[in-house]
C-alpha cells in the first residue's frame, strides 16, 4: 500500500487511509483538521456507540478526560509502584526459567498487566475478572464490522453499562485510580459524567497493547539471538528494545480520523467528513524512514516510531508499558542466557496484533536471581524542595484566588526578587509555575491563581483542592525577570493576570523611593485582582488603569504612553502574548535599546521562557543562541535541526535529548526527580538552561 501512494482509498470499507510515516505523524499533529470526536473507528456503527472517550473526542472534552487519566500514569507518579514491579518481574523470570518450556503469551506477557496493573486499577471483582474480555471486545469493535466485530457490540455495552453503574466509589479499591477519578468528581476537578468515561481508558488500553508488544518483544529476541547477545552486554539499550518491539508490533493496528474540512495529502484532495485510517502498522514499516524496516534492530531510535501514536492523543500509557516491558528485560539479562521461541500463532482482532500462542523455553544463566534485587544503582539526590503549609486562601477577583503559603517546618523560606517565581507541586507529579507577589519583605509567600478556561489541569486543581492547612512541595524560587533596581526609570505594564510580579516590583521600587509608572490593563473590575485594595496602595498614583469595560478610549495605547520616553527607561511587561507583542512593539518604535525591553509570560501550562543561553551542538560544532522566550526545541529547529518530537508539552519522552555538559533546567513531566537531578538528558521541548551554555549530543 505504501508503493500505491500516501493515501489509498478502500471503497470497500468506504475509507481512506494514510500509509506513508510522514504522513500518519502530520495528520496525528494536526486535531483540527483530522479530528477524533466523530470516532476512531473503522465503520459507522461502531462510532455511533464508541464517541466519547478521551481516544474519540477533541477540544475541552479530551482534555478534561486526559487530566483526569493521565497522572497516576506519569513517570513520577510510577516510581511509586516501580519496585513492586520490578521485584514481581524477577520473580516471574526466575520461576519461568526453571521450567522446561512455557507459553509466553498466557504465562509471562500477561502477568504483570492482570496482577499489578489490574490492582492499581482497583476494580470489584467482576470488572477484574472481565477487564481483558472487554479491552478484546473493545479493539473488535473499533475495527470493521465483521462477525467479531458484530459479536463485540454486546460485550462492550456490558463494560459501559459496570462503569456507569456499577463501578461506584463505594465498591472500588481505596487510592487506586479508579478511586481517584471520584475523588476528583467531588473536589470538582472532573464532571460527574466523564467519570465511567474515564474508567474506560484504564480498562482497555492497559492491558491487550502491552501484553502484545511484550509477545513481540520475547518473539524478536530469541528470533535474533544476536540482539539478545548485544543487550546483555548492553543492559542501557533496554528502552530501545521495547520500543523496537512496539515498533515491529504496533499493537494497534489503525485508528481513524475524520476530517473537519478537505485537505490535501500528496496529490489527493480528501473532503471533509471523510473518514481516514492511519495505518501504524504500516507507517511503522516504512523505509522511508527505518532502514531495514523488517529487521529487529535494538540500536535503532526509540523515538521515531508511531506505535504509542502522536499529538495530543498519544498513548497515555507508554510510560506504565514501557516500566513492565524494561523491568522483564533487566530481570531476564542476568537470569536467562538464551530463549528459545517457537512458531507463533496470530490472534484474531480487528485492532489489536497479538500472538494467541507463543512457546518458548529460557536457558537459564548461572546467576541466582536473589542476587538481583539489590542491582540498581544507587539514586542520585533529588532535587531540594521546599515544604509549605497553606495559610490563607483569599478570593481576589472572579477566577482568580490568593495563596499565602507558609514555612511547614519552621524555617525561614528563601528570600527572593521581585520578578521571581516558584514550581507548585499540584498533585500526581503535575507541577505548575507562579509568580511571587506582593512585598519580597514578607516572610510568606504570595502567589495569584487564575482559573484558566482551558486549564489541563494545574490551575482547575488548585482552585478546587488547595484549602488552609494544606501541605504543598515547591521550589526554591527562580528569576528570569528581574527588575534593575539601578535604573533612572521604570515603566511597569501588566494586563490581566500578569500583573502578579509587576505588582512586586512595584513594592520594591516604591520601597526604594524611586520613580515608575505602572499601566495595568484589565478586562474589568470584578476581573481585576485585587480590585478592592488597589485604590488603597501607597503607590496608587503611580498606577494608571485601563479597564475595557470603560470603552475603546480607556484601552492601552503603548505608543502613546512611551512618546518621548528616555534612553535610560528600562520597560516590564507581563500578560498575554498580543497584549506583549503590543508592549513591547511600541517599545522598540520608541528607540528603546532590547535590553532594556523585559517580558514574562505568564499563565501557561508548561513556563517555558527564562534567561537566554547557548546551546552547543557537540557532533557539529554549532552554536545556538535560545531567547528568552523560546524554546530549545524551537532555536534547534531554526538552526536546522530535525528533532523527534510529539507531544511539545513534556509529558512524552520524544524529544529527550542527551546533555554533555552544562545543568539543565528541567521543566517537563516526563523524568523522574532522580533522572532530573542526575542532568544527563533534557525534554527540549519546555526544558532549559541553568547555566550560560548546555553542550547537547548533537
Amino acid at each position: 500500500m505504501r508503493e500505491l501512494g500516501p493515501v489509498v482509498w478502500l471503497p470497500q470499507h468506504d475509507n481512506y487511509a494514510l500509509t506513508r510515516h510522514a504522513e500518519v505523524a502530520a495528520a496525528l499533529r494536526n486535531p483540527a483538521v483530522f479530528i477524533s470526536g466523530d470516532g476512531v473507528a473503522a465503520d459507522v456503527k461502531a462510532n455511533e456507540i464508541t464517541r466519547g472517550n478521551s481516544a474519540a473526542s477533541d477540544g475541552g472534552r479530551h482534555a478534561a478526560i486526559r487530566s483526569a487519566t493521565a497522572p497516576p500514569l506519569l513517570p513520577g507518579a510510577l516510581e511509586g509502584i516501580r519496585e513492586q514491579v520490578e521485584v514481581a518481574a524477577i520473580d516471574l523470570i526466575d520461576r519461568l526459567a526453571r521450567l522446561p518450556s512455557f507459553d509466553v503469551m498466557t504465562e509471562l506477557a500477561p502477568h504483570l498487566p492482570l496482577t499489578i496493573v489490574r490492582d492499581m486499577v482497583g476494580l470489584p471483582d467482576f470488572g477484574r475478572q472481565n477487564m481483558l474480555r472487554w479491552a478484546n471486545a473493545t479493539f473488535d469493535l473499533l475495527g470493521v464490522q465483521n462477525e467479531r466485530g458484530r459479536a463485540a457490540i454486546e460485550v462492550f455495552l456490558e463494560q459501559r453499562k459496570f462503569a456507569q453503574t456499577q463501578a461506584r466509589p463505594e465498591v472500588l479499591k481505596p487510592g487506586s485510580w479508579t478511586y481517584r477519578l471520584f475523588m476528583l468528581v467531588e473536589q470538582g476537578l472532573l464532571a460527574p459524567e466523564l467519570a465511567p468515561v474515564a474508567m474506560r481508558d484504564y480498562l482497555n488500553p492497559s492491558l491487550d497493547t502491552t501484553i502484545s508488544a511484550t509477545g513481540q518483544l520475547i518473539y524478536q529476541l530469541g528470533a535474533n539471538p544476536d540482539q539478545w547477545e548485544l543487550l546483555q552486554a548492553k543492559p542501557e539499550l533496554a528502552r530501545n528494545a521495547a520500543n523496537e518491539a512496539v515498533r515491529m508490533a504496533s499493537p494497534v493496528r489503525s485508528f481513524c480520523r475524520h476530517t473537519s474540512t478537505d485537505v490535501t495529502v500528496g496529490d489527493v484532495t480528501i473532503p471533509e467528513k471523510a473518514r481516514v485510517m492511519m495505518l501504524f502498522a504500516s507507517a511503522n514499516r516504512d523505509d522511508r524512514v527505518f532502514e531495514q524496516p523488517d529487521k529487529f534492530d535494538i540500536t535503532r531510535s526509540p523515538r521515531h516510531h508511531l506505535g504509542f501514536g502522536s499529538g495530543v492523543h498519544m498513548c497515555v500509557g507508554q510510560h506504565l508499558a514501557q516500566l513492565e516491558m524494561i523491568a522483564l528485560l533487566e530481570a531476564m539479562i542476568p537470569q536467562v542466557k538464551a530463549i528459545e521461541v517457537g512458531v507463533p500463532e496470530v490472534a484474531l482482532n480487528n485492532t489489536i496484533h497479538s500472538f494467541a500462542k507463543l512457546p518458548a523455553a529460557f536457558v537459564a544463566a548461572q546467576k541466582p536471581a536473589a542476587q538481583q534485587r539489590n542491582r540498581r544503582p544507587p539514586a542520585a539526590a533529588a532535587p531540594d524542595l521546599l515544604k509549605g503549609r497553606i495559610g490563607a486562601l483569599t478570593r481576589l477577583a472572579q477566577d482568580v484566588i490568593g495563596i499565602e503559603i507558609e514555612s511547614a517546618n519552621g524555617e525561614a523560606l528563601p528570600a527572593w526578587t521581585p520578578g521571581a517565581h516558584i514550581d507548585v507541586h499540584v498533585h500526581d507529579g503535575l507541577i505548575r509555575q507562579y509568580s511571587l507577589t506582593g512585598s519580597a519583605s514578607d516572610d510568606r509567600y504570595r502567589i495569584a491563581v487564575l482559573l484558566a478556561p482551558d486549564s489541563k489541569g494545574g490551575s482547575r486543581a488548585i482552585h478546587a483542592s488547595f484549602h488552609p492547612g494544606k501541605l504543598v512541595s515547591l521550589s526554591r524560587p527562580r528569576n528570569h525577570f528581574p527588575l534593575h533596581e539601578d535604573a533612572e526609570n521604570h515603566m511597569l505594564f501588566s494586563g490581566g493576570i500578569g500583573m502578579t510580579p509587576i505588582l512586586a516590583m512595584a513594592w520594591r521600587l516604591h520601597e526604594l523611593g524611586r520613580p515608575f509608572s505602572w499601566r495595568l490593563s484589565a478586562h474589568s473590575r470584578k476581573r481585576l485582582a485585587w480590585g478592592d485594595e488597589i485604590d488603597a496602595l501607597p503607590f496608587r498614583d503611580s498606577i494608571q488603569l485601563h479597564l475595557h469595560e470603560d470603552g475603546p478610549e480607556r484601552r492601552l495605547d503603548a505608543l502613546g504612553a512611551l512618546r518621548g520616553v528616555s534612553p535610560s527607561t528600562h520597560v516590564y511587561v507581563c500578560g498575554p502574548h498580543p497584549y506583549m507583542d503590543h508592549v513591547t512593539s511600541a517599545a522598540e518604535k520608541s528607540g528603546l535599546p532590547q535590553d532594556h525591553i523585559h517580558r514574562e509570560h505568564f499563565g501557561a501550562e508548561i513556563d517555558v521562557n527564562g534567561s537566554p543561553f547557548t546551546v552547543v551542538a557537540a557532533r557539529s560544532g554549532k552554536r545556538i543562541d535560545v531567547a528568552c522566550d523560546e524554546t530549545v526545541l524551537a532555536a534547534l529547529t531554526r538552526a536546522g535541526f530535525d528533532i523527534p518530537t510529539s507531544c511539545k508539552t513534556g509529558v512524552c519522552g520524544t524529544c529527550l535529548t542527551r546533555v554533555l555538559k552544562g545543568k539543565p533546567h528541567h521543566r517537563d513531566m516526563v523524568l523522574t526527580a532522580t533522572e532530573k537531578a542526575q542532568g544527563d538528558r533534557i525534554a527540549v521541548c519546555c526544558s532549559r538552561s541553568q547555566t550560560a551554555q548546555l553542550v547537547l549530543d548533537l
